[in-house]
């Protein structure tokens, strides 16, 4: 009886094995580690795959040094044959194998957690490894161009193939062999989608297979301009050509054009796409656009466009996207270091929650004069990837992964340099030209859809979520309007947990009368109903910082500015423009005093008095001589050149005393942003209220007082401040 029973217990758990054995091959969703897979326990078959591309059948190193391995020793696999097809019917030359077969070459092993090793050695015998790279639950995907040159398409010497390292057995397999270029792919699940280029790089046609049945289809022409990046999140694949980003549906076969963007780089997560470039008008020239270089995000099911860091910026990064949350590199922050152009460092990274629209700074601050560059986003919840650069040398560069919920960060190579590498199932992964690896991160539950439903705590004074790392509810304190139910206090905030209102001082001070009536706005005719006040100057540190310490404000999002690193805090700098507020935090400062920010055309009419002038002081154009204003555009020797004490000009100011409306910082306004000035209120924004008007001239563009700067309320940065107007009551 005890026989029997062990027979009966082994014969279970054979079956467990063997179900467990077969599971990473067709749900992607699973997530088996090898090293739990005991290889004398697993039954290998006697026959070989034929299609080995090493003849050497010892595990001793030949006469060139390369290790084979006999052909008794490689465990088979139960992959099924090849699909082989002609890309040119009727020309054997063009014959494209596309399947899992297995070669007498192993690969490295797997990684440890928070540790990076190359997946293969370039002393293979097939070839170098290339880029790019991809994964999953089966294999490690890359490029390999053969050392054999025959295998290329006529007088080439670079046709690299697609290959993939074994997660299960460690060896390395063919997937996609022939004569031409396979250096465009990407992976999720059983599909490959990958480009097929011949004598050019430019022409391709992209197929897609399918790595369960090795079935093959033809997905269409498509045609480059230089920058190979396709995603595929299943079942749609995103890609662009001549810089126009398209979504193209597996499913349906469907083809989406976006022909407002352009941009190199489409990323998106299943649902929404992300992408910085330029959004057009038809017609309209990259130079013509309003918004410059910004980042935009698109809805995938309806394609709808809205901004996401829309600002005057010298350019933007790369952006990733997972869930709620985006992850924009920005050239916000430069800082130059040279007497030149393009002699800066200050690249940085920024989240946007796209749920609470709120705007942080995850990457660390790096002290000196070359701030350092920080760039590579990458993202997947709650996995942060980046490069940090301390130095002017590109090649210097760390990798550095920060879980943004606890902000723990790890230092994963210490000097990459400037590499592409990107977080995909628990895995940083680099396909680079001279290098290839993985790292393997902490193992962590995917945050499930609405993980914040039950954390509600009922404080309108905390965001409630849910932190996969710890699987608990976290209530972190936010800064959103409450209601304290009196109607007498124009500003409600959370402070220590609860909700406490603010009547304003009531003040009068610093401030000068506008009165009503009506004036030009290029070439129309508006009217102001009611007079206002308006502040004399834009809100200072020393102002704002009273504010924090009441705790109705929150600190700036950063304490520098354009050239000074310890700007706000400083008193050197206190009566200096505060810098990084958003629009939001302007509007809590000004309601904590009782006062509001100003819309478009009452800013507009206490800047002309009434009379429609380019800039305050007329129309004589700024010369290297006598600049008006603090105002940098147009003079290339003014490199760096950075904000001013609040009226240090005198010819930039009203009629009425107002100061450095044509110069210093652009100013926060509360009117939705259109393309053409909205005669007829209510003036709905193109973009509503994601979309909103900033005027003035500035360190970071002109001075002319017409100029309207479309910019995304919940965006921080060097070159925004704020003034603030209270109604004059009759």
């Amino acid at each position: 009886m005890r026989n029997i029973l062990i027979i009966l217990l082994l014969f279970l758990f054979w079956s467990c094995t063997s179900c467990n054995s077969e599971a990473h091959k067709t749900d992607s969703d699973s997530t088996i580690d090898k090293d739990m897979i005991d290889e004398e326990d697993i039954d290998i078959p006697d026959d070989l795959s034929d299609e080995v591309l090493t003849e050497s059948e010892d595990t001793e190193p030949d006469e060139d040094g390369d290790v084979g391995t006999d052909s008794d020793e490689i465990p088979d696999s139960d992959y099924p044959e090849p699909t082989c097809i002609e890309i040119y019917e009727g020309d054997p030359e063009s014959k494209l194998c596309f399947g899992p077969v297995k070669t007498n070459v192993k690969c490295n092993g797997s990684p440890e957690n928070n540790e990076f090793v190359t997946v293969l050695e370039d002393d293979n015998p097939i070839g170098s490894v290339d880029k790019p790279m991809d994964m999953n639950d089966d294999f490690v995907f890359f490029t390999v161009n053969p050392k054999d040159k025959s295998r290329c398409f006529g007088e080439y010497t670079y046709c690299p193939d697609i290959y993939g390292c074994n997660k299960w057995d460690g060896y390395l397999y063919e997937i996609v062999i022939s004569k031409f270029i396979h250096n465009v792919f990407s992976v999720e699940g059983q599909y490959i989608v990958f480009a097929v280029s011949d004598e050019t790089t430019v022409s391709n046609k992209l197929y897609t297979g399918n790595l369960i049945s090795n079935e093959i289809l033809m997905l269409r022409d498509w045609v480059t301009s230089g920058y190979g990046k396709l995603q595929l999140k299943y079942p749609f694949l995103t890609y662009n050509s001549y810089d126009v980003p398209y979504v193209f549906n597996l499913e349906t076969n469907e083809t989406e054009k976006l022909s407002r963007l352009t941009g190199p780089f489409p990323r998106n997560d299943g649902k929404n796409l992300v992408l910085t470039g330029y959004y057009k008008q038809s017609g309209e020239s990259d130079e013509e656009t309003p918004f410059g270089i910004a980042t935009w995000i698109v809805d995938m099911k309806t394609y709808e466009i809205k901004p996401l860091n829309v600002t005057a910026t010298i350019g933007e990064g790369v952006v990733n996207i997972d869930g709620d949350y985006a992850l924009i590199g920005s050239g916000r922050d430069l800082v130059y270091y040279g007497n030149f152009l393009n002699s800066w460092s200050g690249m940085d990274i920024y989240s946007f929650n796209m749920k609470t629209k709120r705007e942080e700074k995850w990457t660390p601050e790096i002290k000196g004069i070359f701030e350092g560059n920080i760039t590579k986003p990458s993202f997947e919840y709650p996995y942060f990837h980046y490069i940090a650069n301390e130095t002017n040398k590109i090649d210097t560069g760390a990798s550095f992964v920060l879980n943004i919920e606890t902000g723990e960060t790890t230092k994963l190579w210490p000097s990459i340099g400037d590499e592409w590498m990107y977080i995909k199932d628990r895995h940083v992964i680099l396909g680079g030209y001279y290098r290839n690896g993985i790292a393997k991160l902490p193992d962590l539950p995917r945050l499930p859809e609405n993980a914040d439903a039950g954390c509600e705590d009922n404080n309108v004074c905390t965001d409630n979520r849910y932190f996969v790392t710890d699987g608990k509810c976290h209530f972190i304190p936010n800064h959103e309007r409450c209601d304290d139910k009196d109607d007498l206090t124009l500003l409600d905030v959370c402070i220590d947990g609860s909700c406490q209102g603010y009547a304003g001082t009531g003040t009068d001070e610093g401030m000068v009368e506008v009165e009503a009536g009506t004036f030009l706005y290029d070439g129309i005719e508006f009217e102001i109903t009611d007079p206002f006040m308006m502040d004399v100057f834009e809100v200072t540190n020393s102002d704002y910082a009273k504010c924090v310490e009441s705790k109705a404000c929150v600190p700036p999002l950063r304490s520098r500015s354009l050239t000074v690193l310890d700007y706000y805090g400083n008193p050197l700098y206190d009566n200096y423009p505060v810098l990084y507020v958003n629009q939001y935090e302007a509007q809590v400062y000004c309601n904590w005093l009782g006062k509001r920010l100003p819309t478009e055309f009452e800013w507009m009419k206490a800047a002309w008095d009434g009379e429609e002038k380019t800039y305050l002081w007329g129309e004589e154009v700024p010369t290297y001589t006598n600049y008006y204003a603090r105002t940098t555009t147009g003079f290339s020797g003014a490199v760096g050149y950075d904000v001013v004490e609040v009226g240090t000009f005198p010819v930039d100011k009203t009629v009425s005393g107002i100061m450095d409306m044509s110069g210093n910082v652009t100013e926060w306004t509360t009117s939705e942003w259109t393309y053409d000035l909205c005669v007829t209120p209510p003036c709905t924004g193109y973009f509503g209220s994601d979309l909103v008007v900033t005027k003035g001239g500035g360190t970071d563009m002109g001075p002319e007082l017409k100029t309207r700067h479309p910019y995304t309320p919940w965006t921080h940065s060097f070159f925004t401040g704020f003034r603030c107007v209270k109604s004059v009551k009759n």
